[in-house]
């Protein structure tokens, strides 16, 4: 008899099984919609001027907010003697196209950025320059 290749039938219905878990579970990762997972956003606005400080190569703060439909003012403080710097905002973490792209600039100095009026939702931000240690949640409500 040659090599069978029958699967026994407990076998089909349990993998179909364990796929159907894998699948609900990556699902509920990615927020259900098939797109990178957003962050809990974990702060409220409190008026259009906002302040993030960079030093040792990661922000103060990992969330942001600003009121929607308004346009906010962001004071990025690098505290970095001679590393570059900046902060941009993104739809996603995946930082497709930039909705606001700062200066990068050169430490010890601030920078004063004015953003246009966004649309409430949960938007992703990073300093382009180190994104995988400097980035957070920008919450606009």
């Amino acid at each position: 008899m040659r090599g069978s290749s029958r699967v026994p039938r407990f076998v089909a219905p349990a993998a179909a099984a364990v796929i159907a878990v894998a699948l609900a579970v990556g699902l509920a990762a990615c927020g259900g919609s098939g797109g990178p997972a957003q962050p809990s956003p974990t702060c409220t606005p409190n008026g259009t001027s906002l302040s993030i400080v960079a030093q040792n190569q990661s922000f103060n703060r990992s969330c942001l907010a600003a009121p929607a439909n308004e346009r906010f003012t962001i004071a990025l403080v690098n505290q970095d003697s001679g590393v570059p710097h900046n902060i941009s905002i993104y739809k996603t973490s995946t930082a497709g196209t930039a909705l606001f792209k700062g200066p990068i600039f050169v430490g010890p100095a601030t920078q004063r950025m004015t953003v246009h009026a966004l649309p409430p939702g949960t938007y992703y931000f990073q300093c382009d320059v180190h994104p995988d240690t400097m980035n957070g949640t920008l919450v606009v409500r």
